[in-house]
């Protein structure tokens, strides 16, 4: 049996508050499988971001999931993390790239012991250079003596990379990680990510740009309050056919000049 990542009908509540709840995420499923990317779209607000910490086991609301199952098969095992627990799974099998890579660091570790502590729960050798070099930072000497407020944006998307490498993660998660990065910088971390795909990494990458969907994806999800309103491979985007999906596409377009 392949490895995959299965999400079905989840539903997510957040508490109000002055008194009730409210339904944040209602009905969501995707599946990712080992070495292909889906990217998952919407506008602020639309969900992407719980429904992206949820697989992770970081959902930020409460009560959070009311609902919905979440299978992680690796390796022949299956694994329910929602209702046992993520031990085993985040990182190791599991990986996340926060939008804020930076702050997602210890502040006060240097970047080479931070990759260490992720190859030793690995079992593997404590070569940080290696790892760092591996996610596209050619001076990963250097790079493993910087304390994080000492990288770019671009370098700490990077190292997170470099995190992710190193514990060996089947699947990544990855929260917008080219906001607020030049185009340069932009295009080479989307470089790094097509290198993972291409290495068999399965990954759910979330954005609201819906630019960056033919060049990066294999299939695509457009979520609308809550609801996941567009599921088709990126072969068949002029398929779309809900209203929200349409409008953001035309919306993007318009940005774009005209063309995506």
């Amino acid at each position: 049996m392949a490895d995959l990542l299965l999400l079905d009908d989840l539903h997510i509540e957040a508490e109000l508050p002055g008194g009730g709840r409210r339904e944040l995420v209602r009905g969501v499923g995707l599946h990712l499988d080992r070495g292909s990317i889906t990217v998952l779209v919407g506008a602020s607000g639309s969900g992407k971001t719980l429904t992206a910490r949820t697989l992770v086991g970081m959902c930020s609301v409460k009560p959070g999931v009311t609902a919905g199952t979440l299978e992680i098969v690796v390796d022949g095992t299956r694994h329910r993390p929602l209702e046992t627990g993520f031990t085993g799974l985040r990182g190791a099998v599991v990986g996340y790239l926060p939008q804020d890579a930076r702050g997602s660091l210890d502040p006060l570790w240097r970047i080479g012991r931070q990759v260490n502590e992720a190859l030793e729960l690995a079992g593997r050798p404590l070569e940080p250079a290696v790892w760092l070099k591996k996610s596209g930072l050619a001076d990963g000497e250097r790079v493993a003596e910087l304390y994080p407020h000492e990288l770019s944006g671009g370098m700490a998307q990077r190292v997170a990379i470099a995190l992710a490498l190193a514990r060996g993660s089947r699947f990544l998660v990855v929260d917008e990680p080219t906001t607020g990065l030049d185009p340069t910088v932009q295009e080479a971390i989307l470089d790094e990510l097509l290198a993972l795909k291409r290495e068999g990494v399965g990954i759910l990458f979330i954005t609201h740009d819906l630019r960056l969907v033919p060049k990066l994806g294999d299939h695509l999800l457009v979520m609308h309050q809550g609801r996941i309103v567009e599921d088709l491979p990126t072969s068949q985007l002029s398929r779309m056919e809900s209203p929200e999906a349409l409008a953001l596409w035309q919306a993007t377009a318009r940005i774009a000049g005209g063309a995506l």
